[in-house]
């Protein structure tokens, strides 16, 4: 068992684990000659290379990969709500009003004040777009006042529990008016955070310089670069060759391989309420069929894939949220790995091996099911391969395509998905109503589950009404029994986050949700 070691930064403390062992060093030539002038030498630049593409200048559309904007609340190392450009928050007893008092002293990048009016108009351009954007589109947003400099008021129109969570968010970051063309689109991010804007390339980088204004501690390189590099050998290649300091997503059996050589650091850090599952399309023929999908969760054996597949650097998996997280609900009866009862409740269902061919079969069709995947969470692929030959044994016949996620869910729209095998933080906003999401006609993945009942419905939105933490609670509670009992979803295996660097690099670590910390970083 590998050891934790503690560290402290601008936000919350994380926990990582460090290995550094001897081993032999290699060297990518090939690497070298495509990324010709992509040098980690310089030592106030850090280059970070990662699978996740930098698809826009925009935080509604997507994540920005440098750290250019904040908003207004953060996250601290217990998952709990914290400070960031609010200071501290109340609301008020219907539920509707919420009063946000903001941090003094803030600056832009362009060097305008960060105050109320300035919060107010990016706010209410993200509450404008909400509708083109599923990951905010929920919000009841009824207005947004600005009683004095140092105030923010967001009234809803109904009570909604999850909107503290939900400022938390990449689209709810708040940037400057001049971020903005007359037509609302980003033309240049300008924030408050540690590193401001310098460019952006499209599918491959976007680069960032110290902001020396920020408002908290300043950071300690004058550069971040982060590279869109999707195959996991080609980041450990440019590691090696020292051309990149830190490679970001890595699977367990790299980090185990990068362990063994004194000249890499590995991070751990437990993604607090990720969890990889299958969507089962439950439109679908067999998958109609709640015998078949509860056959399918039993015939998976996710303590081998655990220990066999991730180096034993996950738990297994039978609901959203970890026993550890308030979340949980610690009364569900889970399904266990049990062959035997997956191959009769098969039967149950009418499926059987008629021809002796190892493939089960029901009126002449065989039980044939596509799975689909993608490779940007590198241990995906082989998971998917491990389930393949698992429920294999049972008698079901999996093919399984690989393909980004956008790709993928296009084929779910023409229905031809029945799995998607998907690695999801349940927990992105700090709120269940992320998790409960996925279960609404608006939701990012309908067509790849079709599950949204009207009661299922009913649930959810008596938990974003319902002010009341205890009472949220069995709401989410009695939300996990129906979806335990429907099987819409497969839980497989709670997530660990890796990254790994260049043995230099101090005081890097890597955040609950897995974001690249590199305010205090820095090259020895």
């Amino acid at each position: 068992m590998m050891n934790f070691e503690h560290s402290t930064s601008r936000g919350p403390q994380f926990s990582k684990r460090i290995f550094q062992r001897a081993a032999i060093f290699e060297v990518a030539l090939l690497l070298a000659s495509l990324f010709v002038g992509i040098s980690a030498a310089d030592d106030e630049t850090l280059k970070v290379a990662s699978p996740w593409e930098p698809k826009s200048l925009d935080p509604i559309v997507y994540q920005l990969s440098v750290d250019v904007s904040e908003p207004l609340l953060d996250v601290d190392s217990e998952g709990k709500l914290s400070p960031m450009l609010a200071q501290s928050w109340d609301v008020s007893e219907d539920g509707r009003t919420w009063t946000f008092h903001l941090r003094e002293g803030v600056r832009f990048h362009d060097g305008t004040p960060f105050n109320a009016e300035a919060a107010k108009l990016s706010l209410e351009r993200t509450f404008r777009r909400s509708a083109e954007y599923s990951s905010i589109k929920a919000f009841p947003v009824e207005s947004v006042t600005a009683p004095d400099e140092y105030t923010l008021v967001i009234t809803t129109s109904r009570p909604f529990a999850p909107l503290a969570g939900y400022l938390t968010k990449d689209a709810t970051e708040i940037l400057a008016a001049s971020s903005f063309d007359s037509n609302d689109e980003v033309v240049e991010p300008i924030g408050t955070g540690p590193f401001k804007f310098d460019s952006w390339v499209p599918k491959e980088s976007m680069t960032g310089i110290r902001f020396d204004d920020y408002w908290g501690s300043k950071a300690k390189v004058e550069k971040v670069v982060f590279l869109n590099v999707p195959e996991e050998k080609t980041r450990e290649s440019m590691l090696r060759a020292g051309e990149v300091d830190i490679i970001g997503t890595i699977s367990p059996a790299l980090a185990k391989k990068l362990a063994e050589d004194s000249d890499f650091t590995v991070y751990e850090q437990e993604e607090m309420g990720r969890v990889r599952h299958l969507l089962l399309n439950v439109a679908n023929p067999p998958l109609d069929d709640v015998l078949v999908r509860q056959a399918i969760s039993m015939a998976i054996d996710r303590d081998l894939i655990c220990d066999s597949l991730l180096e034993g650097m996950d738990q297994t998996a039978s609901a959203p949220f970890s026993s550890n997280l308030y979340w949980s609900n610690d009364n569900l009866e889970t399904p266990s790995y049990d062959p035997e009862e997956a191959m009769a409740l098969l039967e149950e269902a009418g499926w059987s091996d008629s021809d002796n061919d190892g493939i089960r079969d029901k009126d002449g069709e065989d039980l044939k099911l596509s799975l689909f995947t993608y490779p940007s969470r590198p241990e995906l692929p082989s998971i998917a391969e491990a389930l393949k030959d698992q429920l294999g044994q049972v008698g079901i016949d999996i093919e399984i395509t690989i393909l980004d996620d956008s790709a993928v869910r296009e084929q779910a729209k023409g229905g031809k998905v029945d799995i998607y095998l998907v690695s999801v933080n349940a927990l992105l906003n700090r709120d269940p109503d992320t998790w409960a999401s996925y279960f609404t006609t608006e939701s990012y993945y309908y067509d790849c589950m079709n599950y949204a009942p009207d009661d299922v419905a009913d649930l959810i939105e008596k938990g974003r009404e319902t002010m009341d933490q205890e009472a949220r609670k069995e709401i989410y509670d009695q939300l996990q029994e129906r979806i335990l009992k429907d099987v819409p979803v497969v839980y497989l295996t709670y997530y660990t986050g890796i990254s790994a660097s260049s043995s230099d690099i101090q005081d890097y670590e890597l955040s609950l949700i897995g974001r690249h910390h590199l305010e205090n970083a820095y090259k020895a």
